[in-house]
């Protein structure tokens, strides 16, 4: 039996897709597909969107963008941002891409998504080191819609600008909004490992068509094509190509389909689990929302040697993998620390860290992968060899 992390569904459809692409001859950034990806994600989200070829180039464009409309400038004050600790570091990358400092918060231990709590503390201990935080990214985490009334709540009180990265979270809805839509911009990513892929690739998503012009724009070496190759700005090779196009518009015909499979995955899991939680917690849906249950996460109740866990588990066949390391315990970002009780300040963060897991999700995965999963995770709670 095979048995899937994350791994992409690629069938014959996109196989045609593909081939009809190459045979058109457009095989780079200027195909009609990239526009039709355009029309189409735009139609769906509600808005306007701009292709790029990854989920970080939208993250780095989206803050760019943010700061020149904005007219702030890094490089003359320390301009912060907002940014969960458990997250990818595309989100924090993106950031420094920008020259802007991360100011990172500890996590809701349940929803695993940005708590606004620490997130007001946050501000305040950048502020004591001369930190002006003028942005927030909300990280919809393994497609766990955050609490966006109290995002929208916080970035009022304090003058912030939301920048969603959604990269994680296509079609996750709170109160039947779609994540990546409420913020100045919304990220999204189509890699492999994602719900629908374009092998990589992303977008941007705003509400501003003249915005979304500009950024389209950038992505094409803010070149002024009636001038020949005579540019306006700093622009970037980030356009999605027309070969990524045709494999994601392929993917989004099936979004329905692996979406409900993602759903019954979940439901699988829960009932086999139902008679554990004293040992273990799926992460909470926030309120009011709908996850498009991307990566299906726990995190165990009682301290067990999850590195032992995660062994044992693969000795089975069953891939598995850790939550994302605490961005502010890296070496690489403790210059950016704003306490020296980290310990303490990101305690949510380490614990989820420590004892959380991300199960077998991808849609490649048939129902009986998961039962036997699922099964083996129950009998491996049960040793106490791994407490």
């Amino acid at each position: 039996m095979n048995i899937y992390l994350d791994n992409c569904n690629i069938g014959e459809l996109e196989k045609k897709y593909v081939i009809e692409a190459l045979d058109s001859g457009y095989i780079s950034t200027r195909g009609p597909l990239v526009k039709k990806v355009e029309e189409v994600l735009g139609e769906y989200l509600g808005g306007y969107v701009a292709a790029t070829y990854s989920g970080t180039a939208a993250l780095h464009l989206s803050l760019k963008y943010a700061i020149k409309k904005y007219n702030l400038d890094p490089l003359k004050e320390k301009i912060g941002v907002i940014i969960p600790a458990i997250t990818f570091a595309a989100t924090s990358h993106a950031a420094l891409y920008n020259n802007l400092i991360p100011v990172f918060c500890d996590i809701d231990p349940f929803t695993l998504n940005l708590d606004p709590n620490s997130a007001n503390e946050a501000i305040k201990l950048a502020k004591s080191k001369g930190i002006n935080v003028k942005f927030i990214m909300p990280v919809h985490l393994y497609g766990n819609p955050c609490n966006m009334d109290e995002i929208i709540k916080l970035s009022k009180d304090h003058g912030l600008i939301i920048i969603e990265d959604a990269a994680e979270s296509l079609a996750s809805k709170y109160k039947d909004i779609l994540t990546g839509t409420f913020g100045e911009f919304g990220a999204f990513s189509f890699n492999a490992n994602k719900v629908i892929t374009a092998s990589s690739g992303g977008i941007i998503f705003s509400k501003n068509k003249e915005d979304i012009e500009y950024l389209r724009f950038l992505t094409l070496q803010a070149r002024v094509e009636a001038k020949g190759y005579y540019h306006e700005d700093l622009g970037y090779n980030y356009r999605m190509t027309n070969i990524e196009a045709a494999i994601l518009l392929a993917q989004f015909e099936k979004l329905n389909y692996f979406l409900n499979l993602k759903k019954n995955f979940f439901k699988i899991y829960f009932d086999y689990f139902k008679n554990y939680f004293e040992l273990l917690r799926f992460q909470q849906t926030t309120q009011n929302s709908t996850t498009n249950y991307w990566l299906i996460t726990i995190v165990f109740n009682k301290k067990l040697n999850i590195t032992e866990f995660q062994k044992k588990l693969s000795e089975y066949n069953i891939p598995t993998r850790r939550i994302f390391y605490p961005l502010p315990l890296m070496e690489f970002y403790k210059k950016y620390q704003l306490t020296e009780n980290l310990e303490d300040f990101y305690k949510n963060s380490i614990y989820v860290y420590n004892y959380g897991l991300n199960l077998p999700s991808s849609t490649k995965n048939d129902y009986s992968a998961i039962e036997y999963t699922a099964k083996k995770v129950i009998e491996l709670i049960s040793l106490s060899s791994l407490c």
